[in-house]
C-alpha cells in the first residue's frame, strides 16, 4: 500500500473541493467548527485583527467576516485563495500588517514535528496579544457529554470522558498528534508553548474530545 503524502507538498497541492468532501459535513466536524468559533469568539473582540493560519474551507473566517471582524487568511495552498499565500515558517517575512491574535487550527500536525518549534517562533514574532490553536489527540476517548438546561440558565456541559492511549493510531494524513509518542506528549508540547507563551487557557472540545485548544498569549519583552 501506498504511503500517503503528508507535510508541506501535500497541504500545499489539495484541491478545494478536498475540504467540502464527505468528512467535513459529519456532525462531530461540524461540532468542532462551532467550538472554534466560540473559542475565538470568546478570547477577541469586533475590534481585534485576526489572522487566520489554515484556512481549509473558509467556515471559520466567513463567519466572522459577516460578523465585521477584520479577518485575513493564510494559507500555503493557492487553491484555496486566501488572503495571503505563504508557508507559516517564512510568516515574520510575510506579514506586514501584524494582527492581535492569530488563529490555527488543526494545522501544525499536518508538518513534521521538527518544524512545531519554529512555527511557534514565527507566530509568536507576528502575533500582537496571544495565538490560539487546536491540535488532535489520538489517545482514545470514551465516555459522554452531557448537556444540561436549568431554569433561567443557559445550557452548559458537563464532560465525563476516559482517556486511554490503548490502540492509539494518527490520521494518515497527519505526521503527529497529541501523545501519539513521547516527544509529542502533552507535558513535552506545554514545555514547548511555554518558551514563547504564557498557557492562559488549555482544555478539549466537549463535543469533540479529539481535539485540543490552547489559548497563549505572549509573553511580556
Amino acid at each position: 500500500m501506498a504511503v500517503p503524502l503528508r507535510g508541506f507538498e501535500r497541504e500545499k497541492k489539495l484541491l478545494k473541493q478536498n475540504y467540502y468532501s464527505p468528512g467535513y459535513f459529519d456532525k462531530y466536524q461540524l461540532f468542532t467548527f462551532a467550538e472554534q468559533i466560540t473559542l475565538l469568539y470568546n478570547h477577541s473582540t469586533p475590534e481585534s485583527k485576526i489572522l487566520e493560519i489554515g484556512k481549509g474551507n473558509g467556515f471559520i473566517s466567513d463567519y466572522f467576516k459577516k460578523a465585521g471582524y477584520t479577518f485575513q487568511t493564510f494559507d500555503i495552498n493557492p487553491n484555496l485563495e486566501p488572503d495571503i499565500t505563504g508557508n507559516v515558517l517564512e510568516l515574520s517575512q510575510l506579514i506586514t500588517d501584524f494582527p492581535d491574535i492569530i488563529f490555527c487550527c488543526e494545522v501544525l500536525e499536518h508538518m513534521d514535528f521538527t518544524y512545531f518549534e519554529k512555527s511557534l517562533e514565527e507566530m509568536q514574532k507576528v502575533a500582537k496579544e496571544r495565538i490560539i490553536i487546536t491540535l488532535p489527540n489520538c489517545r482514545k476517548n470514551f465516555g459522554a457529554n452531557l448537556q444540561i438546561r436549568l431554569p433561567k440558565r443557559k445550557v452548559f456541559s458537563v464532560p465525563l470522558f476516559f482517556h486511554t492511549t490503548l490502540g492509539k493510531n494518527i490520521c494518515p494524513e497527519h505526521c503527529w498528534e497529541l501523545n501519539y509518542t513521547q516527544e509529542t506528549s502533552s507535558k513535552n508540547i506545554e514545555k514547548i508553548l511555554e518558551k514563547y507563551f504564557v498557557i492562559e487557557d488549555k482544555g478539549y472540545f466537549h463535543t469533540n474530545p479529539y481535539h485540543n485548544y490552547y489559548v497563549l498569549k505572549k509573553l511580556a519583552p
